[in-house]
């Protein structure tokens, strides 16, 4: 008796939908990362929601902020992260009084200017121009001049006893040199500082007498050189030469 045969039925591999459905996913992704680059392009670089709505300044008020706003320029109604901040910057160190700027974004939609002034050691004597004018200072101005040598017009009241200054170029440089390195009770008693040469200055005390300083070199030295010498009465005193130091008299 012939057993009867069973046919077994063909087994049919399925398709693994695994590679398919792992590259939708994929596919899924970048584009929603996509989609939040450029909207967050957008947003910050387009939209009115980050745009500049105030700008403002610290470290000073009323006419001189205005110059710094004016000479910064920023402009409103325009996305914050497209100011430039490095021109503005450098708008603002071309005013001659500002010793440094710094130009903020203030996120979401402010730009703040913090400005530091510069601070006057010493007043250009009447009739002298500063470097790059031809005449003196506007009218309720006065030039005054910073550490650096820096002249500046200054507005505001200044120290009655900062001293006057006579010098230009590189002789300017060396006066303000001798001027910030001055201890008070000497620089106190100083009215005018002379220089026509960078190795030729002479101060004016108030007592009308004079002082043969030189160079702005070994400035400690004479400085108590000086202070020996001013406990006596002559109308000159000259430490140029720390080393080798004479006084004057003419009557």
């Amino acid at each position: 008796m012939t057993a009867t045969m069973k046919a077994r039925p063909r087994r049919v591999d399925a398709v693994d939908p695994g590679p398919r459905r792992r590259r939708r996913i994929r596919l899924a992704i970048v584009a929603g990362v996509a989609l939040i680059v450029i909207a967050a392009v957008w947003l910050v670089w387009f939209s009115p929601v980050l745009e500049v709505r105030e700008v403002r300044v610290v470290g000073m008020e009323g006419a001189r902020a205005q110059e710094v706003l004016a000479a910064a320029a920023v402009p409103t109604g325009v996305p914050l992260a497209r100011i430039d901040t490095a021109a503005a910057e450098r708008a603002v160190r071309e005013l001659p009084w500002v010793a440094a700027a710094e130009v903020r974004r203030g996120w979401p939609s402010e730009v703040v200017l913090a400005v530091q002034t510069r601070v006057a050691m010493a007043v250009l004597a009447e009739g002298a121009a500063a470097p790059g004018q031809a005449t003196g200072p506007a009218a309720g101005a006065t030039l005054a001049i910073d550490g650096s040598g820096a002249v500046f017009e200054s507005s505001d009241p200044l120290p009655r006893k900062l001293p006057r200054v006579r010098a230009q170029g590189p002789a300017l440089a060396a006066a303000m040199e001798v001027v910030t390195g001055l201890p008070d009770d000497l620089l106190n008693r100083v009215v005018i500082v002379a220089a026509t040469t960078r190795d030729d200055i002479d101060l004016t005390l108030r007592s009308g007498d004079v002082v043969r300083w030189g160079s702005a070199q070994d400035g400690e030295a004479k400085a108590e050189v000086l202070r020996v010498l001013l406990r006596r009465k002559a109308d000159m005193y000259d430490v140029s030469a720390p080393e080798l130091p004479t006084t004057f008299k003419f009557s």
